[in-house]
């Protein structure tokens, strides 16, 4: 951003600040329209918005409730959730709307609903807030795994379940204890589904992905380079995936919490597996075998959240058809690796035994 777009904009929340304080409506149409849907929402709660001004910016605007600070602060965080989900709502159709013409005007109502549904939530929040992904990623420490692999099976990136056989089998044969662990976390926070969506995390697409990938150990483990390194046109694919996805996560923080926020994350991420399934097939699947990318393809779309089936059932169901998984071609790859594994475990129980019989002699 240059220097005279920084001012103007400075120039710009001052103003609102100054609206905000007054309780006047003056200004552009689009902050005008935003206080008036942000008052809505309070008054929808039954709360007064220049006394949830007042919470909010820890008593330096709006007017402090009749009813004192402890016993409105109280009554407000009950209805935080619906107000969070309200107040991205506006926001998030304000944002994407002609009425908000302008990158100031823009980024005006971004910085309005910061300071006052972010620092709501804020004001809000349970001491778990801060420590919970924290938490979450002990778990893996729990059972000798990365914490790193749990961002990277969120959305199928990289190594996800491990570098090599050991680690692959070390995964899956803890993910359950994983899985047991990240929900015992994630339970006693209040405030966990907030702070998973922040990390691109939904318990229960994890657990799936991690299922898929584990009954199909062979075929990951003959594809790790596609994970590991996958060619450019991919890359840019997951570059594509980044930025909409950091775009939409200034606007709506809960992304599948309103229904248009949820529109525009289904979108972004469909778009996603389509770029990556186009992209492996236009290079006839170099480096990385059809059946590799046919299981990414079902790991990716198990990934996405159901909501995303009904949002787009069409898109959805073509991209995600059974046919582009390649089921028939993975059963050579996973038979292999049972076989090897079968042998390992053979040439390990008889080592065994012969320490145990040589040690018997003494």
């Amino acid at each position: 951003m240059d220097k005279h777009l920084c001012k103007l904009l400075a120039l710009t929340l001052v103003v609102v600040l100054v609206q905000l304080t007054s309780g006047q409506l003056i200004g552009s149409q689009c902050q005008q329209t935003w206080l008036r849907s942000a008052t809505a929402c309070a008054q929808n709660s039954s709360l007064n918005i220049n006394n949830l001004r007042y919470l909010a910016s820890n008593g330096t605007e709006g007017n402090a409730p009749v009813e004192g600070l402890a016993t409105f602060k109280a009554r407000a965080c009950v209805v935080r959730p619906q107000v969070d989900v309200c107040g991205q709502a506006i926001t998030q159709r304000l944002y994407n709307s002609t009425l908000c013409a302008t990158q100031v005007e823009r980024q005006t109502i971004l910085s309005q609903s910061q300071a006052l549904f972010g620092a709501f939530y804020d004001s809000c929040s349970y001491p778990c807030r801060a420590t919970l992904e924290k938490d979450i990623r002990q778990c893996y420490n729990y059972v000798n795994l990365s914490p790193s692999q749990l961002s990277d099976l969120a959305l199928a990136r990289t190594t996800a379940i491990g570098e090599n056989a050991d680690q692959v089998n070390q995964f899956c044969l803890n993910r359950d204890s994983l899985a047991q662990c990240i929900r015992q976390k994630a339970l006693a926070c209040p405030d966990a589904s907030r702070v998973l969506a922040e990390m691109g995390i939904e318990l229960g697409a994890f657990e799936l992905g991690a299922d898929i990938l584990c009954r199909n150990k062979g075929v990951y483990l003959s594809g790790i380079h596609c994970f590991r390194n996958p060619i450019p046109e991919v890359r840019m694919c997951f570059q594509t995936l980044d930025s909409n996805m950091q775009a939409l996560m200034m606007v709506a923080p809960q992304p599948t919490a309103d229904q248009i926020s949820l529109i525009q994350f289904c979108n972004i991420r469909l778009e996603h597996v389509d770029c990556e399934m186009g992209a492996w097939a236009r290079h006839q699947y170099q480096t990385c075998a059809r059946v590799v990318t046919g299981m990414r393809t079902e790991l990716e779309c198990e990934l996405i959240p159901k909501q995303c089936m009904q949002a787009f059932p069409s898109l959805y169901s073509s991209l995600c058809s059974k046919m582009n998984f390649y089921y028939d071609e993975r059963k050579p790859y996973n038979s292999a690796h049972l076989l090897r594994m079968s042998w390992q475990t053979a040439l390990f129980s008889l080592v065994l035994i012969a320490n145990i019989k040589f040690t018997n002699l003494y």
